[in-house]
């Protein structure tokens, strides 16, 4: 009976990560360096701590062409002033989903959340998921 209950669980694990990895389409993890984990942690702290900072527009300037499109620079700090204060962000996890994709999962106080970063030309850019709220960049 115990061997069957290992099975069904390890079936559920698998299978609910199928799902999410073709759900999502960006969670199909790839070997880093220490040196690449660390640069990419630093590039997500730095963005989250602009944010818990109240500096959205230098956080703006860090994201990909496509999310600036999105998300015009004002409108973006204009939301995020009407948010009260900072409470920090923790960097959770980074974890390389390619080459030139990395996922990050942050937590906001009671909040969590995950955001993408593109390598684009050469630099390491934030692709947010959702800009609309306070909790989440």
């Amino acid at each position: 009976m115990k061997t069957l209950v290992h099975i069904a669980l390890a079936v559920t694990v698998v299978a609910g990560c199928a799902a999410n990895s073709t759900e999502s389409g960006h969670h199909h993890h790839h070997a880093m360096t220490a040196e690449d984990a660390a640069r990419l942690r630093g590039v997500a702290t730095t963005y989250l701590g602009l944010l818990s900072g109240g500096d959205p527009t230098t956080a703006w300037d860090m994201w990909t062409a496509d999310a600036q499109q999105r998300d015009e620079r004002q409108v973006f700090a204009d939301r995020l002033a009407r948010c009260g204060p900072g409470i920090p962000y923790e960097v959770l996890g980074v974890v390389a989903d390619g080459p030139d994709l990395a996922s990050v999962t942050w937590r906001h106080g009671e909040r969590t959340g995950e955001h993408l970063l593109r390598l684009q030309d050469g630099q390491w850019r934030v692709d947010p998921v959702d800009t609309t709220t306070c909790g989440a960049p």
